[in-house]
């Protein structure tokens, strides 16, 4: 027979495992978790890594070049293995000098449809991207894998394909489950529950292909087993995407630049992976007029869209600043476009640092910081290229957002400019948005740190 003090022993490890099931199933993180690109890890690093995935081959539409920037003032030999989906890898060893850069074309060195790419680096210091030829997109890379990926806002129309790339970084097979949540519910197609991944191989799901005809539809990968790089692609029309997409929910989002310019389209895409009504007020700020706020209800394991360009409600006035405020936590992307097709970008999470980078050699149309805070923030710029001043610190007010060749004397374009924005705080969101006609229809993405 049990003794009295063997009684109370078990009931209260009952109660503490009860209590902490308990907490880890209502903590909601406030604020989007940004993918890790090793921005914040130390250049005295003895061995860094990076990851890409996303890119396609000629036919599928995203063909290109991972881009590896050397931010250190010492060269870095890295060690390069591309694999495909057909299962296909080769090998390849590069010097990148100090605050050069050095780009990997994975089609031209294995064959197959989609490619993985795994960056073992002598050191620390570097960071990478990959950028579609042509300069029509970029996605960061990143420094490790996931265990949770959201993206929200794909398309599976006629006309629109909508896939997710996953890459293995790993010597052991990952085990995903991927679930959906479009306008209609939940949806958990049985194909894409239990999918491995073998060890350093790439895998490609075609959402359409369960999920059919749906305009807004968002994707959680759930890593069951090891880790993952993810990155959702999309193909609207003559229009492709790449989407970091974020590791986790959020009560408020921020996209402080979205275009109204006459011919563009712009919305924001909602979705709601909890069990509670979503009510969502999303502020829009477009000086000098006075927007009315939008409100909207999404409902448990749903997706809902705002229409934001064009709208009788938003005059066609340049670049908007548009936050999101939720009872519940979401996921939220911003689509951007015309009617010739649409892409994709996820919501920006604060953060301390971030890296501004012309991939493409386009330069920006636009390129700002935005302080997330109910108080003021010190900025620190730093720049590298031609023409570029000392660095400089200036203040940001709280709740405001500033074009960055307004704020930092140091630099008159950002063409073929390596921008380096450091915060007092981890409150800040750097955005910044490709030259296109109409303006504003391409967001990129910066990479983190910190």
């Amino acid at each position: 027979m049990s003794s009295p003090r063997h009684v109370s022993l078990l009931a209260g490890l009952v109660l503490a495992l009860a209590v902490t099931g308990g907490a880890t199933t209502v903590f909601k993180p406030s604020n989007p978790v940004a993918l890790p690109t090793g921005l914040d890890v130390a250049s005295d690093a003895e061995s860094t890594v990076l990851y890409c995935t996303g890119l396609t081959n000629a036919a599928g539409g995203l063909a290109g070049t991972a881009v590896l920037l050397n931010t250190t003032s010492l060269s870095r030999d890295v060690r390069v293995q591309v694999v495909s989906d057909t299962g296909l890898r080769t090998t390849t060893t590069v010097r990148i000098a100090p605050f050069a850069s050095q780009s990997i074309h994975p089609d031209r060195l294995v064959t197959g449809h989609s490619f993985g790419i795994e960056a073992i680096v002598s050191g620390g210091g570097v960071v990478g991207a990959e950028v579609v030829t042509g300069g029509s997109a970029q996605v960061p890379c990143t420094s490790s894998g996931v265990t949770d990926w959201y993206g929200v806002g794909f398309d599976t129309s006629v006309g629109t394909t909508a896939t997710l790339s996953l890459f293995n970084p790993t010597a052991t097979p990952a085990v995903v489950d991927v679930t959906a949540l479009t306008s209609s519910g939940f949806v958990a197609p049985a194909p894409f529950q239990g999918l491995s991944v073998s060890a350093h191989a790439e895998v490609v799901i075609n959402l359409g292909s369960q999920i059919v005809n749906m305009a807004n539809v968002a994707a959680h990968v759930k890593v069951l087993r090891g880790a993952i790089d993810v990155v959702g692609v999309e193909r609207s029309g003559s229009v492709v995407s790449l989407n970091p997409g974020s590791t986790s929910t959020t009560m408020a989002v921020w996209f402080p630049r979205v275009t109204t310019a006459q011919g563009a389209l712009a919305q924001i895409r909602v979705a709601n992976p909890g069990t509670q009504p979503a009510h969502i007020t999303i502020s829009v700020s477009l000086a000098p007029y006075h927007v009315n706020p939008f409100t909207m209800t999404v409902a448990p394991f749903a997706t809902g869209t705002v229409i934001l360009t064009p709208s009788h409600s938003i005059p066609a006035a340049g670049y908007a600043s548009a936050t999101l405020t939720s009872n519940v936590s979401i996921v939220a992307s911003l689509v951007t476009g015309t009617n010739a097709g649409v892409a994709v970008s996820a919501a920006f999470a604060p953060a301390a640092e971030f890296l501004l980078r012309d991939f493409t050699g386009r330069g920006f149309n636009a390129a700002t910081v935005t302080n997330t805070s109910d108080h003021p923030v010190e900025l620190t710029f730093s720049a590298r290229g031609v023409g570029v001043g000392a660095p400089s610190s200036v203040q940001l007010a709280a709740h405001s957002t500033s074009d960055i060749l307004g704020l930092y004397a140091g630099i008159t374009t950002l063409k073929g400019v390596t921008l380096r924005v450091r915060a007092s705080r981890a409150v800040v969101i750097v955005t910044a948005t490709l030259p296109t006609t109409p303006a504003g229809t391409t967001v990129v993405s910066p990479l983190y740190g910190g």
